[in-house]
């Protein structure tokens, strides 16, 4: 089967990348293990939830991936990361998923990501900035969708350098991405 670059560059078209996916015999639904912190973060991740809870149903209604239905499997990390491991090991263990997605915050989407190197399973990063993800800690089984803090501090430097302040601060969280 030949998989074309815009397959992979579209958000869910990224999946076929995995193992378990071009593995799989049929008509096999692909299972999507979606680790999220929904409870933690609501502000942000429900209107995320909603939109890829959309984008699967008019994707299946159209025929699903690559004539497949699409499947996704969700859980709520709470924002920390030993749970979105427990939540990872579920998924691929018992659920069967053939890839990981989602984690809004770094801290998080690095545990992930290393649960995937690990067991040599997608895990495609929506959210997490941290620049470790793709750099130090990069790896072939990890996608980042999002732009790193690095990236975003390079778009606006040159704006803000325009700006007259003389003095400059920023307030970070406590956790990777700060």
């Amino acid at each position: 089967m030949s998989i074309s670059r815009r397959q992979v560059l579209g958000g869910v078209g990224a999946s076929v990348f995995s193992p378990g996916i071009i593995r799989a015999q049929g008509t096999r639904p692909i299972r999507i293990g979606e680790i999220n912190s929904y409870s933690s973060a609501p502000a942000f991740t429900l209107p995320y939830r909603r939109g890829w809870q959309l984008a699967v149903e008019q994707l299946n209604a159209s025929g699903g991936l690559l004539g497949r239905e699409l499947q996704v499997v969700s859980r709520d990390d709470e924002g920390k990361p030993s749970v979105a491991l427990r939540a990872a090991e579920e998924l691929v263990r018992r659920n069967d998923v053939d890839l990981l997605a989602g984690a809004y915050l770094s801290n998080v989407g690095l545990a992930i990501s290393d649960f995937a190197r690990q067991n040599r399973i997608l895990f495609v990063a929506s959210e997490p900035l941290t620049d470790a993800l793709v750099w130090e800690q990069g790896h072939r089984y990890c996608y980042r969708l999002r732009p790193s803090t690095y990236m975003l501090a390079a778009m606006l430097v040159e704006e803000a350098a325009q700006l007259k302040a003389t003095r400059w601060a920023t307030i970070a969280p406590n956790y990777e991405y700060g």
